[in-house]
């Protein structure tokens, strides 16, 4: 008999770090894009009809003044992120608020909510890590803004196959700046897509991508109501809200531009950034025809298409997202800018990705 040949090791799977570096370069692509319109009002068409507006290419510009292709601050605290996880291997809320504190020295294009926690952090005698919970209760537990959703992608590609860590580290970096439970669900409801898409293989497509994520929230929610038994009532309230959004992402009309939520209206602009994206993952039929209608609908534009960006890359891949554009990023700065060039740069967000085969 003709001696038996050795079965061949599988190759390595190439979709997690395809989709774990585009979810990272999809973040950092939003938000540059999205920057030098950001508090526009632009006229858009009516959902479903997506925008194919002129707003296509990096430009410098917006209300922070921002360079050609240099991200603002949903890039800047995402890298910030992803330097507190390469740093430690892991993720500490403590660890993560000393990076957060140091890189505000740094920041260009800080949105005032933002500026308001990282004041009450410097200036309060009160522990720091209840710095965010004492904005939101001093705004009468309404404001639900988006700025930790729209940097937390790093934490669903880092801990992609980790459940139990990536949920309790998006609730704890939520909490830093953003405490509403609202906020912490959607970044634990975003992180849960990016992690089934990078461990999806083959077939990935958008309905079960929703499937695995509901599926996920409900966990979420019960291991949230453990960890702050004193609001059990504002996490059921927040549960069923995203669930709505993301039921409303289903439909062809999200209805983004009504009373009750509105593309330009504060003060629950999570739920817009949230239930757009999902939109654009069911609705988009490319990566580029997604950021380009979420831009081209103004409002928070950077924040929005950052979210959307993260999502949409997961799912579609690095290899979805215009050339042009993802160059453009990784191409802006210098050494001239220090910190923002040296430590808050994409280029080193990207370090964090997995390998192939990991």
């Amino acid at each position: 008999m003709p001696p038996r040949r050795p079965i061949a090791p599988a190759a390595p799977d190439p979709h997690p770090r395809s989709r774990g570096r585009g979810a990272l370069m999809g973040l950092v692509v939003g938000d540059a894009l999205g920057s030098p319109l950001k508090s526009r009002n632009l006229l858009a068409p009516v959902f479903p009809t997506l925008a194919e507006g002129v707003h296509r290419v990096l430009r410098a510009g917006g209300p922070f003044e921002l360079k050609k292709g240099q991200v603002g601050e949903s890039g800047q605290m995402a890298c910030c992120l992803g330097v507190g996880l390469r740093e430690l291997g892991t993720y500490d809320a403590n660890e993560q608020l000393r990076h957060y504190l140091r890189w505000q020295r740094s920041a260009q294009g800080m949105s005032p909510f933002t500026e308001e926690v990282m004041t009450e952090l410097l200036e309060s005698s009160l522990p720091k890590a209840l710095a965010a919970r004492r904005v939101w209760l001093r705004g009468g537990r309404k404001v639900a803004l988006n700025g930790s959703l729209a940097r937390t992608a790093p934490l669903g590609v880092y801990f992609y196959r980790d459940q139990d860590t990536r949920l309790r580290a998006s609730f704890a970096d939520s909490a830093l700046t953003h405490f509403d439970p609202r906020c912490q669900l959607a970044c634990a409801t975003l992180n849960a897509s990016i992690a089934h898409a990078l461990g999806a293989g083959e077939g990935l497509d958008a309905p079960s991508l929703l499937t695995a994520t509901l599926s996920e929230l409900t966990l979420a929610s019960a291991m949230l109501g453990r960890l702050m038994p004193d609001l059990v009532y504002e996490i059921s309230v927040a549960t069923a809200t995203i669930r709505e959004d993301l039921d409303a992402a289903r439909q062809d009309d999200p209805q983004l531009y009504w009373p009750e939520l509105h593309m330009h209206r504060k003060p629950t602009l999570v739920r817009v950034a949230l239930r757009l994206a999902y939109w654009e993952l069911l609705h988009a039929p490319t990566f580029e025809a997604a950021l380009v209608d979420v831009i081209n609908r103004g409002g928070d534009a950077d924040v929005n298409a950052a979210v959307t960006g993260a999502l949409l890359g997961a799912f579609h891949g690095e290899e979805a997202i215009p050339s042009d554009w993802s160059q453009g990023v990784l191409d802006a700065l210098g050494p001239r800018d220090g910190a923002l060039w040296n430590t808050y740069h994409p280029r080193q967000l990207l370090t964090i990705a997995p390998e192939v085969g990991e």
